[in-house]
């Protein structure tokens, strides 16, 4: 092993001192390129004349400079890359074509195009009007783009000299050279088109608001145009025909087919679009109780369920999720009873039959995408265990899921004891009920050691808990709980027990506290409205009577922060459809929407609405 160290000990050449000086002095070309790189960095920064003149000089003095330590480079030994001459002659020609590159500007440019981008922003315009020409494609460095409803383009190309290309469907197309800097500042280019065909001026409009859309496109034939900001287009026709066929097309927006006047003005050239989704109903025009829906302003009208003549004009609901994307049905399609029906909006109107049989069923609300329902049981007698269920539905897997049941005891009509459910609340994911016993009046010993309680589960299941429970005692055949939604998200209580026994409550954020101020007329007599969650869950919608009509109200995600949008007004609330729209109808029989904002409604449809209402459920639409 020495002897190999020592081997390899000979092979180091011994240096002259001018050699070492020349080792001292050599830079790689990674270091030796630094000072390029710092006259980049202020081009980058800095992209006037005075700054281009500064980085001229700078860079003939790094040339010199480079010239000192080539000639001490030739010398370097000849170990550390091969043949001198050649090695170092090539860098020293290269060191004096990056001088000479980098005294031109434009030559600067043009070099550091190679590796390096810029933004750039092309304004094509009409050559006669000045006014911005839509949908041009623009085409800079082998790079396209095509122009906003701004008349603008933008795009990120190399660095120097290049030709901009402009053109457009009837219009003389342009051709220009602009020379693209590193500064995003300067790379603002504007470029003319001459229009060749007739110029028609129009307008696109929200339907349900009546705002202007912005980026419409206005396609006649091959001609196309994007609308700004005001929703104004300038279109140029291939024809002299005084009407020609177009479509309007936006996101968001249903396509209109449609027909542009090329001889009319602006306010004869006036679109209006409607934005995407349907709406579900029920309509009985058919004379039974179908499923229908329509677009936003009831166009496309399709039956989704075709009724049998055995639905119950009574009873029959429809309610759908937030976002519109599930519908329970509680409908009577056969003899017997009614059934629950799940119909999948996004699985192109799937029907499926959620729970059946020997029982009646009540509908309370979606929580998300889950559903609550009641199940009283026909076959169970009220004094036996089981006979109401309180279950949830995830529209996402059909799967249903027993939530509560119902207990009792005893042995017929004169020896019992019955638990039922009180009306349950959906608040957030919880569901909040009440449990009640009652007995036979003249055999009050089953009622020992009953107790009325308050609960809330999980829409999901979890969670399962008593909230607050009430004692009865042995004079006394019930003992009860009722309860009144008066905001999104809190309850009054009202525990009855017998003529001196009554409490009242208050039930918010998840706890219960006494209410001293609250009377059984207060209770019973007060107006709740029914407060519709927005789908976002930030907004509700409510409806307040005012001289025997309604006025109308939106606030936040707790019913506060009220923004009138109706006065005595003949509609009632309905629902929501996005964030946007609010649903509203009239005389229980017609279905309009408008803006958030209020507005004059706009009428979708005609439908049919049951006896059933359900007051005090607002996490869903058309219980109303």
């Amino acid at each position: 092993m020495a002897d190999t160290d020592d081997q390899s000990s000979k092979n180091v050449p011994v240096q002259s001192g001018d050699e070492q000086s020349a080792e001292k002095d050599f830079k790689t070309p990674d270091e030796a390129s630094s000072e390029e790189d710092a006259a980049v960095d202020d081009i980058l920064k800095h992209d006037g004349d005075e700054e281009l003149k500064k980085q001229d000089e700078k860079a003939a003095k790094a040339f010199v400079m480079k010239l000192h330590w080539w000639e001490k480079l030739k010398d370097f030994n000849s170990a550390w890359w091969g043949n001198p001459k050649k090695r170092w002659g090539t860098i020293a020609g290269l060191v004096v074509l990056l001088a000479v590159v980098f005294v031109v500007p434009v030559t600067r440019y043009n070099v550091l195009g190679l590796v390096m981008k810029a933004p750039v922003t092309v304004n094509v315009v009409d050559s006669k009007s000045n006014e911005p020409v839509t949908g041009a494609t623009v085409e800079l460095a082998g790079k396209k783009a095509t122009t906003d409803g701004e008349g603008k383009a933008t795009l990120k190309v190399n660095a120097g000299s290049k030709t901009l290309n402009v053109s457009k469907s009837y219009y003389k197309g342009t051709t220009q050279s602009e020379l693209v800097s590193l500064s995003s500042k300067s790379n603002h280019f504007k470029a003319s088109v001459v229009a060749q065909g007739r110029q028609v001026k129009v307008k696109v409009v929200d339907k349900i608001s009546g705002k202007p859309v912005s980026g419409a496109e206005v396609k006649v034939g091959s001609a196309n145009a994007k609308t700004d900001k005001n929703g104004l287009a300038t279109i140029v026709t291939p024809s002299s025909d005084d009407q020609q066929a177009a479509t309007v097309s936006a996101n968001g927006y249903n396509d209109l087919s449609t027909n542009i006047l090329a001889s009319g003005d602006v306010t004869k050239n006036t679109f209006s679009i409607v934005p995407t989704g349907k709406l579900y109903f029920l309509s009985n025009l058919s004379g039974d109780i179908d499923v229908v829906k329509t677009n936003l302003d009831g166009s496309d009208r399709k039956i989704v369920l075709t009724g049998t003549g055995y639905e119950d004009r009574n009873t029959t609901s429809l309610l759908a999720s937030r976002d519109w994307k599930y519908l329970v049905l509680l409908s009577k399609r056969s003899t017997g009873n009614a059934s629950v029906y799940l119909i999948d909006t996004t699985q192109n109107d799937k029907l499926t039959t959620v729970d059946q049989g020997d029982a009646n069923f009540s509908l309370v609300g979606w929580s998300g995408d889950r559903f609550i329902y009641q199940v009283t049981r026909n076959s169970v007698q009220s004094w036996q265990s089981n006979q109401q269920a309180l279950k949830s539905l995830d529209a996402t897997t059909g799967q249903t899921l027993l939530l509560d049941q119902t207990q009792g005891l005893g042995t017929g009509q004169t020896d019992f004891a019955a638990q039922s459910f009180g009306a349950p609340y959906i608040i957030g994911d919880q569901v909040v009920y009440a449990k009640n016993w009652n007995g036979y009046y003249g055999n009050t010993t089953n009622m020992n050691g009953k107790q009325a309680e308050l609960d809330s589960i999980g829409a999901d299941g979890s969670g399962h808990k008593t909230i607050k429970s009430f004692a009865t005692d042995t004079t006394q055949n019930y003992v009860n709980i009722d309860t009144r939604l008066y905001e999104p998200s809190s309850l009054y209580i009202y525990f009855q027990q017998g003529a001196d026994g009554s409490q009242f409550f208050t039930y918010e954020d998840g706890k219960i506290s006494s209410s001293a101020d609250m009377t059984s007329d207060k209770f019973y007599n007060t107006p709740y409205p029914t407060y519709l969650l927005s789908p976002s869950g930030n907004s509700t919608f409510w409806a307040e009577q005012r001289d025997g009509k309604n006025t109308l109200f939106t606030g936040n995600s707790d019913g506060k922060g009220a923004k009138q949008v109706a006065n005595l007004s003949p509609y009632n609330t309905y629902g929501w459809f996005t964030d946007n729209y609010l649903l509203v109808s009239k005389s229980s029989s017609e279905l309009y929407i408008m803006p958030t904002t209020g507005g004059t409604p706009l009428k979708i449809t005609d439908y049919y609405k049951p006896a059933t209402n359900y007051q005090g459920y607002g996490g869903g639409y058309g219980g109303l």
